[in-house]
């Protein structure tokens, strides 16, 4: 039986995520690490109310991922393989023991405050069901935006201007297809991240970055990672190249996931997998009234 962990990306955020980490001591030096990182607890953001700012909403999924995984770790099997959607990705490597709770936290900053200049007009990212490539992929170039993600088939993130973005709903929409607007407010994963890559490749090279502790599929392609060197190249290169989340899951099965948990505080992941995988035991952490519940289904599923 093997294991993987996935880790969400940004917009799985919500007011109530660190509820089932509050008691726990091993989330607790996570979030020390956020404090003493951002200058700020996360109930402060919380009460904030600014969960969906970029430059906050990066450093938050990373640190409530880590302090997800620290909590359940020692009460589920060894991990066999990590995979991260987006931002997801760099906390799956520290999970993976390649980085330290400081530095996961202070990279993710980083990454959000270079991304944010990389294009300074206003941006953003849109869900778009229902069409195929042949037919979306010129809707795009027409409207100068770009597919970021490839969830499936039919199944594609698109992000670039706010303006164009709404141009590209109203031809998407036209054809047919069901849109959702995406409380992310940068244009991840494509060319108008270019200039983030290399300053994001240097902070990669000179911080303390280990060999993951087990693979970690990069979400450009699906490959399995397996050292400091490529994972750095894969996590930079993300920020301007399209993610294909669709064969992600396709590794997952190749490598023989048998059982697939989905950290807090995100659920789309595993309900994803659940629809491309249905052989795969696919569930999230916040489906379970508690960490113990979460750690008891994934230990019935490997036994």
């Amino acid at each position: 039986m093997t294991l993987g962990i996935l880790c969400p990306g940004q917009s799985a955020q919500a007011p109530d995520m660190i509820d089932r980490l509050r008691d726990a001591p091993e989330a607790a030096l996570v979030f020390d690490a956020f404090r003493e990182v951002m200058g700020a607890t996360i109930d402060d953001i919380l009460s904030e109310g600014r969960l969906h700012e970029n430059a906050i909403a990066q450093p938050v999924i990373c640190a409530v991922e880590l302090a997800a995984f620290h909590t359940i770790r020692h009460a589920i099997p060894e991990p066999s393989y990590f995979a991260g959607y987006s931002i997801g990705e760099l906390a799956a490597y520290g999970c993976a023991g390649s980085i330290n709770a400081r530095d996961l936290i202070r990279l993710a900053s980083l990454r959000a405050k270079l991304m944010d200049a990389a294009y300074p007009e206003p941006t953003g990212m849109i869900a778009i069901r229902g069409l195929r490539e042949t037919t979306l992929a010129p809707i795009c170039t027409s409207n100068a935006v770009h597919i970021a993600i490839c969830n499936g088939e039919d199944r594609f993130v698109v992000a670039g201007p706010v303006d164009k973005i709404a141009l590209a709903t109203t031809d998407a929409e036209r054809h047919g297809a069901h849109v959702t607007r995406l409380p992310v407010k940068v244009a991840s994963h494509t060319p108008l991240m270019h200039s983030a890559v290399v300053a994001f490749a240097r902070a990669l090279e000179e911080t303390d970055f280990k060999n993951p502790t087990a693979p970690v599929l990069a979400g450009i392609d699906g490959v399995s990672v397996r050292s400091r060197d490529m994972a750095i190249r894969r996590l930079s290169a993300q920020l301007e190249t399209r993610i294909d989340w669709q064969g992600c899951m396709e590794s997952l099965k190749e490598v023989g996931c048998t059982t697939l948990l989905e950290l807090l505080p995100g659920g789309d992941l595993s309900s994803m997998a659940r629809d491309r995988l249905p052989s795969v035991s696919s569930r999230s952490m916040i489906e379970f009234k508690s960490i113990d519940a979460a750690a008891q289904w994934v230990s019935r599923k490997e036994a």
